[in-house]
Order: structure tokens, then sequence, then C-alpha cells
């Protein structure tokens, strides 16, 4: 019997020839590493089996969305009226800046500080809750030093601005737990010279309108100020601009 030469990409297999005893070659059309992987796949799946009937099935873990750094989760309680608001939101990276974030629905997982709603004769332009996921930066650099203050001061008497023009209720927030922002009193100055009426404090989570409003001041806070008190508008600009940013409307 005379050995034929074998495929190295190819196995051999022998049977006896029915009618002479004689064995003949039959060159298999499977080559062999097919066959160590398909080997080798058997045994993976085999162990995946057995690891599946001792600890069980993993189950799918839920992922949370990824909040920026110093950032902690807070949701509005207020209701969201029929036309949208305006919510001032502070995010620390880049050095810290303060965004405008339009929205209809209430916020959750941000770090609203402020929020304003237009007048009843007004309405915020429906762009401005689609352009750019209705975020608008307003400032930044607003967490280093003396000029973080006042940009981040700043930032907030451009907040107040964009109410008066929309006549719209102006409130503040506390700063959410975990999140590094600067506290501040936001302080407004109405054509009003009664005592209480002329200079007005915000309240936090207080809504105070817009109305015959002159000018806003946003200072470092528990400051010592002009609350509840009446005194010239050049000197209130001016006292509110020298402990943070004051601004006529």
């Amino acid at each position: 019997m005379r050995w034929i030469p074998q495929d190295n990409s190819a196995t051999t297999t022998w049977r006896p020839k029915p009618s002479s005893g004689s064995f003949v070659v039959k060159e298999n059309t499977v080559p062999a590493n097919e066959n160590v992987n398909t080997l080798n796949n058997m045994m993976k799946s085999q162990v995946l089996n057995d690891k599946k009937a001792v600890f069980g099935e993993k189950k799918p873990v839920a992922v949370l969305p990824k909040m920026q750094k110093g950032l902690s989760y807070r949701s509005l309680s207020e209701p969201v009226p029929e036309g949208g608001a305006c919510n001032l939101v502070y995010e620390p990276d880049s050095s810290g800046r303060l965004v405008e974030h339009y929205s209809t629905q209430p916020l959750e997982g941000v770090a609203a500080v402020g929020r304003w709603t237009a007048g009843t004769s007004k309405k915020i332009a429906p762009f401005k809750f689609k352009r750019n996921a209705g975020r608008n930066v307003l400032i930044g650099n607003c967490s280093a030093g003396v000029q973080g203050r006042k940009n981040y001061c700043s930032g907030w008497c451009q907040f107040v601005k964009s109410a008066k023009i929309q006549q719209g209720d102006v409130t503040v927030y506390d700063v959410p737990s975990g999140l590094k922002a600067m506290p501040v009193d936001v302080y407004l100055y109405y054509n009003d010279s009664r005592p209480g009426y002329q200079s007005v404090k915000l309240i936090p989570g207080k809504p105070q309108t817009t109305d015959n409003l002159l000018a806003v001041a946003c200072i470092p806070q528990n400051t010592q100020f002009y609350e509840n008190m009446t005194v010239d508008l050049l000197k209130w600009l001016q006292d509110g601009n020298n402990h943070g940013y004051s601004t006529k409307l």
C-alpha cells in the first residue's frame, strides 16, 4: 500500500474500499485550522455556560448620566409655565461659567442658581429653546480671585437684565450642596422712594417682579447693603460695584 502525500492545509481520513478491502484516501474539504477554531469555540461556550450555571447570568447595569466635576443633582420644584423659563446655571468647568438654560421642562442634574419667567404680555422666542439645546453662555472665568468674583456678579446682573427685557419675574436659589460657586445676594433698585420698596433684596425661592426696575446689584452673600432703605441711585450703584457688580437697566 502506497501513501499519498498529505496537504498541510487539510486533514486526511481513511476508509476501506467495499470491493477489495483496500484503503483509499479521501481529502476533507474543511481546513485543519478551522477544525481547531471550532473546537476552541465549543470549549469557550461550555465554560461560559458553566459560569452562568454557578453564578447566574450577568444582568446589564444601568449607567447614570455623567455630571461635570463639582456638580450635584438638583431639580427645581417650581412648575415651569407654559411658555417655558430661563434658568441660570453654574458650570464649574472652564474656570467656572454662568449659562442661560432655556427650558419648557423642569431641569434635573444641573446646578441652577436662578430663574426668570416672561411677563404675561411677553413670550420667550421659540428658537431659544432649540439653539444649542437651549444653552447660552453668559460669562466665563467665574471662579478665580477678584476678577472671577466680578465676572460671576456681572453674569447675574446680565441675567436680571434679560428678565427685565421680558418684563418677567426673577428668582434666586441657594447654591446647591457640594457646588463650588460663590454665594451671593442680589438687590433690585425700583422707581419707588418708599422704604422697603426702593432697594429690595431677593429672597431665595421667591419670585420678584422687574416692573419699574431701575438697577441691579450682585454682591457677596451677607455683605451689608441698602436693604429696606432709601438711597440715591448713583450712590447705590457705586457701592454695589465696589462690593461686587452693579448696573443700571
